[in-house]
């Protein structure tokens, strides 16, 4: 050992009074973060059959929009979904349902929908223009989506699965 090598350790040892040596040389960079608590899923996410929907007005209905998404879904996705670019796992036809019929049928699919772990789905509720001076069965339908704990987002169908008288549905599974 030269002198020189012998000088550097020194003011090396006089440089470190003070420090005390750590006992553990990993460092946790996660312990300040607060920590994500999973909240419990409904194993259907389907109540019972709530027709007290049919009591609501017309204008709380129409409140809703033509579509709506989760903020969990990516961008991406949400753009298939649009496009109708997602494999279709079933479909449900509501023409010719009065409000009552069209909840209860909507009710028994989401169930069997879930169970059955489907994630996208395409309900056709029609136009409306039919049924006089305003839609009955689309601003339902869309009201009955909001309020479901399944359902992340719905918007409206592609013109070749019914367009406007139709809704893509996507689910939590």
């Amino acid at each position: 050992m030269t002198n020189e090598d012998h000088s550097e350790d020194t003011n090396f040892t006089e440089l470190m009074t003070g420090v005390k040596r750590i006992s553990d040389d990993r460092i946790n960079v996660y312990h300040d973060r607060a920590k994500k608590i999973a909240l419990p899923r409904a194993k259907t996410g389907v109540s019972e059959p709530s027709l007290d929907f049919v009591n609501i007005s017309y204008d709380q209905q129409t409140k809703i929009s033509d579509s709506q998404f989760d903020s969990g879904i990516q961008k991406k996705l949400e753009r298939k979904i649009r496009r109708g670019q997602l494999a279709i796992g079933d479909h449900l036809d509501l023409h010719g349902y009065t409000q009552k019929e069209a909840i209860a049928a909507l009710e028994e699919f989401l169930h069997r929908a879930v169970t059955a772990e489907l994630k996208l789905l395409v309900i056709i509720h029609g136009k409306g223009n039919r049924s006089g001076s305003k839609a009955v069965l689309r601003p339902l339908v869309r009201y009955w989506l909001s309020r479901q704990s399944s359902v992340l987002g719905w918007c409206p169908a592609q013109p070749k699965h019914g367009g406007s008288g139709a809704s893509y549905v996507y689910l939590r599974v």
